[in-house]
């Protein structure tokens, strides 16, 4: 009886749609509390462990998502985790991506004529703190989350909700003005090229490495004190979006280039 009312919970919770994003995306965005612990390195580390414990075992051995209880090796290939097959291919591309966005903003600064070269806002435990995020925004996001919802919605009804909601997860409500609107309307075109990236490849593993390197000197690039702010806002969108759209052409061109023998990737 025990076991028949776990398999009745579970696929539930797999067919329940609401309830099924709410257990995948919620319980992530809770352990983040743990950076508010004291320390540089030790809380994002926390963090990194916890989620990732939430992730790989929680999420697919006791809440059975996104598509029921599988071998650990089918649950990763369901999300996307593999293959990360051609590995090269895939982190370079992580990187050139990263690259685009990142110089885009760093040459939108410099136009303004405000731009501060200040190495404290790349502090070493900026790199530990950008895992978590990098690593399984990525993973809660473009796996386990889109997975549910593909099996749910149509594909660009999922793609659509999905990247909606990872924009609101973005939204600093104690600070909601023009500025910040516009800032979430660009984490959702920045989340439209993580899943391209993600279903252009057939692996998160781009996405992790555009994501991680973004994450990491995205405050470094963005240093301006004393711009005008209309202009700033301007040009800063303007470059980042039009590196948004070369990232995604760069893409397209690298993969349909690049032969790698893995299964043909989903198309958007």
């Amino acid at each position: 009886m025990t076991n028949e009312c776990v398999v009745d919970w579970r696929s539930w919770l797999m067919n329940n749609r609401r309830a099924a994003i709410l257990a995948t995306v919620l319980p992530f965005l809770l352990l983040g509390l743990l950076e508010w612990l004291p320390g540089k390195f030790v809380p994002p580390l926390l963090y990194f462990v916890a989620a990732g414990v939430w992730a790989l075992y929680v999420t697919p051995r006791v809440l059975g998502l996104p598509n029921g209880r599988k071998p650990f090796r089918e649950f990763c290939l369901d999300i996307r985790l593999l293959p990360v097959q051609p590995l090269g291919r895939n982190i370079l591309l992580g990187v050139m991506v990263a690259t685009l966005t990142v110089s885009a903003m760093l040459l939108a600064t410099v136009l303004t004529g405000h731009f501060v070269l200040d190495w404290q806002f790349l502090p070493l435990h900026r790199w530990v703190k950008a895992l978590p995020r990098g690593v399984w925004e990525e993973v809660f996001f473009r796996g386990i989350a889109l997975a549910i919802l593909l099996r749910l919605f149509t594909r660009r009804t999922a793609i659509l909700i999905m990247t909606a909601l990872f924009a609101v997860v973005h939204l600093n409500v104690m600070k909601l003005d023009v500025a910040e609107i516009v800032d979430i309307v660009s984490i959702f075109f920045i989340g439209l090229l993580f899943v391209y990236l993600v279903l252009k490849t057939g692996s998160l593993l781009p996405a992790m490495v555009f994501h991680y390197l973004h994450d990491v000197f995205v405050l470094l690039v963005q240093n301006a004190p004393g711009a005008e702010e209309p202009r700033t806002s301007i040009v800063f969108y303007g470059f980042l979006w039009m590196a948004l759209l070369l990232g995604a052409g760069l893409t397209k061109v690298v993969v349909e280039h690049t032969p790698d023998g893995n299964p043909q990737p989903t198309e958007l």
